[in-house]
């Protein structure tokens, strides 16, 4: 497989990592030795196609994982005072994390191999921060040294591990910012198409938890497109044009379901503030809503245009999130918004895309799914 086999096999199996790599330039260049990103002013990835082509399939796949994930937790600009080299170890321990181990190479370091090395236990799952803290507390280190682009930690007995050495590149405040808000555009609409790596969230989340962007626009991405128009030939209406043939009958393509918390922790007013956005949004998406509201149990579920938004709410105590899914199954709804304040038994899992709409404050009450924060 070349360079651009590889993003399309991403864009089909990993959502997140094959919409990054599809808005990455793929350039080759002869003088690089092997693979090199550059982030700003734009993504762009530079490779040595002889080196590339050399590689296995395997191989090549985590190479590409490698370099977006890089790009994705921002990891040249959290570097601050870091010595480099060790900044380009903790690095490469926490993304390494992330990728099958049939898709890295033998030398490449790993957690699991430090912690062997240094016969001390390491935490998996952290970010690069934590690893930087452990790895420069440690005795058996003989040497780090930089070859070719690469990190080389020399421990006792001559052995080493070799790290991929983090771009020097500087930035201005204001490239680092709009990188941030460009790639946060593309983790969101990732997130609302398609399942998302485990463990990856709460780290986007985290390093991304400082840039605001407006949840109508995040509101707006998960339902645009996906509510298409299916066009069916049918015999039971008759073509305006022309006798004897087969009108059209137009229909939604897809449906999401709206599941509106009983609980009293969230007000009529912002219920009704919700609603009025709701309406303005299935203007242009056409997307079929129905809303459902729930505590333990969901109501049945009505069409969005004669949703009730000053109805009488019976709010009897307890929120299980459980009853949403169940419903959305047994109605077939891919997709699924639930307004809520976050406090109450979710499932561990969801066959539906899920967008959590948390009230100020709220926490995510699952691992899936994509959350924004509401503010009337």
């Amino acid at each position: 497989m070349n360079i651009h086999d590889i993003v399309t096999k991403l864009l089909i199996e990993q959502p997140l990592f094959g919409f990054v790599a599809s808005s990455v330039s793929l350039v080759e260049a002869d003088n690089v030795t092997t693979i090199k990103m550059a982030s700003v002013p734009e993504l762009i990835i530079y490779y040595n196609p002889n080196w590339f082509e050399s590689l296995s399939n395997q191989y090549k796949l985590g190479i590409v994982l490698h370099e977006l994930l890089h790009v994705i937790l921002l990891h040249q600009y959290r570097r601050g005072n870091r010595q480099i080299l060790l900044w380009s170890i903790a690095c490469d321990m926490a993304v390494n994390e992330m990728i099958p181990d049939k898709n890295i190479g033998a030398d490449a370091v790993t957690v699991d191999k430090i912690a062997r090395k240094i016969k001390r236990k390491i935490e998996p799952g952290k970010n690069a921060e934590y690893y930087y803290e452990i790895i420069t507390d440690v005795n058996e280190i003989i040497s780090l040294a930089s070859r070719e682009g690469d990190t080389i930690l020399i421990f006792e007995g001559d052995n080493s591990i070799k790290a991929q050495k983090i771009s020097e590149e500087t930035a201005t405040d204001m490239e680092v910012n709009a990188l941030k808000s460009n790639l946060m555009q593309i983790i969101s609409e990732a997130r609302s198409v398609g399942e998302f790596p485990e463990g990856l969230g709460d780290r986007i989340d985290d390093v991304y938890k400082e840039l605001q962007i407006d949840w109508r626009v995040i509101l707006k991405r998960f339902l645009s497109g996906r509510g298409k128009m299916i066009i069916r030939k049918s015999y039971k209406r008759q073509s305006r044009r022309y006798e004897d043939l087969p009108g059209t009958k137009r229909s939604i393509g897809v449906s999401a379901l709206i599941a509106i918390d009983e609980s009293g922790s969230i007000s009529d007013s912002l219920v009704k503030s919700f609603y009025q956005e709701l309406q303005e949004i299935n203007k242009i998406t056409g997307t079929s809503m129905m809303v459902t509201r729930f505590d333990t149990e969901c109501s049945k579920p009505v069409p969005l245009g004669t949703f009730v938004t000053d109805k009488k709410r019976i709010k009897r105590g307890g929120t299980d999130f459980r009853p949403i899914f169940e419903l959305a199954d047994q109605q077939k709804i891919p997709l699924v918004i639930i307004f809520t304040d976050g406090d109450g038994q979710a499932p561990v899992s969801a066959n539906q895309n899920t967008l959590w709409v948390l009230t100020k404050n709220a926490k995510k009450p699952a691992t899936f799914g994509y959350c924004l924060n509401f503010e009337g």
